[in-house]
C-alpha cells in the first residue's frame, strides 16, 4: 500500500476546506498555480477527478468529498498528537500579523490583557509572511483582506480608511484649509503592499480623489511600512497617509492630527480580520482574547 504524496495531500485537504485554490494558496503561502499542480498531480496518482472544473468555478466531487473527509480526519489525527507532545493544549497562546500593525496597534495592548488575564501566556511573531494556522503555526493572526473575502473563522477588527495626518507641531507651522493646500507640501511615502499583494492608497491617489488629476505627488521621503511613515508625520517630517487602523493611538493621544477632520478620506475595500483555524471551535481562553482584541479595535476606531 502506497501513500500519496503528503504535500499533495495537504493541499488537497485545504482547497477541499476553503472550496477556493486562491484561498488555499493564500492559506499555504504559495500560488495557486501550485495549488493546481499538486491537485492533478494526486489525481494522476489516484486515477480519479475530485474536483469538478469549469471556466471560473471547481467544486468538490463525490470521489473528492469521500477523499477530503479522511484526509481531514489523517490531519487531525495528527495535529493532536503533536499538540500532545508538546503540550500546546496549555501552552502560549501564538499571535500572528504583520509588523506594522504589531508595533503600531497590537503591542501596546498585550500587557494589558496579560495583566487582566494573568492565565494567558501570549507569543506574538510580527511577520510579512501568511502563517497557516490549520497547521497550527500560529492560534490567531490578523490578516489585511478584501471584504468579502471568505475567512469564515474570523471577525472584523477594522475597516481601512485613509486620510492625510501630521504633527499638531507641523501643522501650526503648516497651516492648511483646503486640500489644495497640500500641493508642493512636504509628503511622507509608504510603498508597503500585504502578503497577499494588497497595497495602501497613494499621495497620488489621494490627490485624484481630492484636488484633480494631474498633481505631481512624487517628492517627499519613501519608506518601505505605512507604521513608519507614520512615525515620521509623529516626529515632524511632514503629511501622511494614516489609517484607520495604525493612526488611530497616535491620533487619540494627541500625537497626530487631521488637518481636514472626518474630511477628504479615502475609503477602501479593505479590512483587518482576526482569523483562527476551521478545525474547531476557539477554546475558553481563546475566545477570550478575541473578544477583547475586537472589543479593543471597535474602542479605538470609534474616535478617528
Amino acid at each position: 500500500m502506497r501513500t500519496p504524496s503528503l504535500i499533495a495531500l495537504r493541499a488537497f485537504e485545504v482547497a477541499a476546506r476553503c472550496r477556493n485554490f486562491t484561498e488555499a494558496a493564500q492559506a499555504l503561502s504559495v500560488t495557486p498555480g501550485a495549488v493546481s499542480r499538486q491537485i492533478r498531480l494526486l489525481e494522476e496518482e489516484l486515477g480519479v477527478s475530485l474536483f469538478d472544473r469549469t471556466r471560473n468555478t471547481v467544486t468538490l466531487n463525490d470521489n473528492g468529498r469521500r477523499l477530503a473527509a479522511t484526509v481531514s480526519q489523517a490531519f487531525e489525527l495528527l495535529a493532536r498528537g503533536a499538540d500532545e507532545l508538546r503540550g500546546d493544549r496549555e501552552g502560549p497562546v501564538h499571535i500572528s500579523c504583520a509588523p506594522s500593525i504589531a508595533s503600531h496597534w497590537l503591542m501596546k495592548r498585550l500587557n494589558q490583557f496579560s495583566a487582566a488575564n494573568p492565565d494567558i501566556t501570549l507569543s506574538l511573531e510580527a511577520t510579512e509572511e501568511l502563517v497557516d494556522l490549520e497547521r497550527g503555526e500560529a492560534s490567531l493572526a490578523i490578516r489585511f483582506v478584501t471584504a468579502g473575502t471568505r475567512l469564515p473563522s474570523s471577525e472584523l477588527l477594522f475597516r481601512e480608511a485613509f486620510f492625510p495626518v501630521c504633527s499638531p507641531a507641523y501643522l501650526e507651522q503648516h497651516p492648511l484649509r483646503r486640500p489644495e493646500d497640500l500641493v508642493g507640501a512636504r509628503l511622507i511615502h509608504a510603498t508597503w503592499k500585504s502578503a497577499t499583494r494588497l497595497s495602501i492608497p497613494s499621495w497620488g491617489d489621494w490627490f485624484d480623489s481630492n484636488v484633480g488629476p494631474g498633481v505631481d505627488a512624487s517628492a517627499g521621503m519613501r519608506f518601505g511600512l505605512i507604521g513608519h511613515a507614520i512615525q515620521g508625520a509623529v516626529a515632524g517630517q511632514g503629511f501622511a497617509l494614516g489609517s484607520t487602523a495604525l493612526a488611530g493611538d497616535d491620533v487619540a493621544q494627541g500625537r497626530l492630527v487631521l488637518p481636514f477632520g472626518p474630511d477628504h478620506r479615502i475609503a477602501t475595500p479593505w479590512e483587518y480580520r482576526l482569523a483562527w483555524s476551521r478545525k474547531a471551535a476557539p477554546g475558553e481562553r481563546l475566545r477570550r482574547l478575541i473578544d477583547w482584541l475586537v472589543a479593543e479595535a471597535r474602542s479605538s476606531a470609534a474616535g478617528i
